[in-house]
């Protein structure tokens, strides 16, 4: 039974926000899934939604391998409402038997069709070394294009944000819908990267208005009037302009519009990027942080993954979240009681979108290998 109530009906929303509901509803045929949780942020649920609408209908990514990579991060994040989902749709899409039966129980890949292999152990290592070895990139890249591979990179790490939430708020799969094997015990399973990013992207990134088709350049411009350049996730994501357009409203909402303290937004942003391994969100936010008044011990204990007993319960219990969403994918009964008495389902729903957003901008940096400039503060690896 899902921890809060759902967002199923206009009746569940107040009144001011039918319309947007009405407009939601209207994509699908009905309120379902993550949204039925994302709604009670409604100044979210709008952009939020968008980066779905722009991966189904604009992605180049053929349903056979999207449906592989969003059931592949299903079964990393032990999400079985997007397994169940999403099982048929690659069923549909053709894949193989043999492969969701490898995903499945995280079965040994040898013997299955090569490009399922490769695709599956894309997903794999980078949901848990955060990197992906040049043997499984550079196939993909070769074959697909920076486009695609781009777009891929977004399918999962925007399925492992809405897992986040799903696992957060604990939406289950319907009666009777193919169910995932029981989910370990929530305890920490973090796999260190082995190595931080090269010197150089493993593709060239976007920085030039001239690099981008006359069509796309608005893309390029809101990003650039909004960052001062186009820099970071951004200059790949400008490989998709639909995808980057989307990514930067959330990013643009999450950083002007949340509920979400700036505080605790820099700490929250900071916890993601240690457990994802991503030294350019690190060397970005870390900084930040520290203007926002997170004090350098606690800035610290994140950056070693160390204890958080000494420090104020409401800092402990943003860093926590953070680590349980992005490790345990589970949070435990207590801290989400914590959360919500403290802050409201709003800020939470808000908090837990956060940080898979994050998850997935350092998806992006780290399968392409963006660094920080050489003299930014560092995070070790380890």
């Amino acid at each position: 039974m899902a921890r809060v109530k759902l967002i199923q009906t206009r009746g569940d929303i107040a009144p001011e926000h039918h319309a947007l509901f009405d407009e939601l509803a209207a994509l699908r045929g009905r309120i379902s899934g993550p949204s039925t949780v994302v709604l009670h942020s409604p100044g979210l649920a709008r952009p939020w939604n968008e980066v779905s609408e722009a991966l189904h209908g604009l992605s180049i990514v053929e349903a056979a391998h999207a449906e592989l990579a969003v059931c592949a991060t299903a079964r990393e994040h032990d999400c079985g409402y997007i397994w169940a989902a999403h099982l048929p749709r690659a069923r549909e899409a053709g894949v193989t038997p043999e492969t969701i039966a490898a995903l499945r129980e995280r079965g040994a890949l040898d013997g299955l069709p090569a490009e399922e292999a490769t695709l599956v152990r894309y997903v794999r290592q980078l949901l848990q070394d955060n990197r992906v070895e040049r043997n499984v990139f550079d196939p993909l890249l070769g074959i697909h294009g920076t486009r695609w591979l781009v777009e891929l990179t977004v399918w999962i790490g925007r399925y492992a944000a809405l897992a986040g939430i799903l696992n957060s708020f604990e939406v289950s799969a319907a009666a009777g819908a193919d169910q995932l094997p029981p989910a370990a015990p929530a305890t920490p399973s973090r796999r260190t990267a082995q190595s931080g990013p090269g010197p150089v992207p493993r593709v060239a990134p976007i920085t030039a208005r001239e690099q981008v088709d006359e069509p796309d350049r608005a893309v390029f411009d809101a990003v650039a009037e909004g960052r001062g350049s186009v820099r970071g996730p951004f200059s790949l994501l400008m490989y998709s302009p639909p995808l980057c357009r989307s990514i930067f409203d959330v990013s643009n909402y999450l950083r002007f519009g949340s509920k979400l303290s700036p505080r605790a937004r820099e700490l929250a942003t900071i916890a993601a990027a240690r457990e994802k391994d991503c030294p350019y969100v690190w060397a970005a936010h870390a900084p930040a942080a520290r203007r926002e008044g997170v004090a350098d011990p606690l800035i610290a204990a994140i950056r070693e993954h160390g204890e958080l007993a000494a420090f104020p319960a409401a800092d402990r219990d943003v860093v926590a979240h953070a680590r349980a969403v992005l490790q345990a994918h589970r949070v435990p009964q207590d801290l989400f009681d914590r959360l919500v008495e403290a802050h409201g389902v709003p800020w939470l729903v808000e908090l837990t979108a956060l940080i898979g957003h994050y998850g997935l901008v350092c998806a992006v940096l780290n399968a392409f290998e963006v660094a920080p400039a050489p003299d930014a503060e560092a995070l070790p690896l380890g």
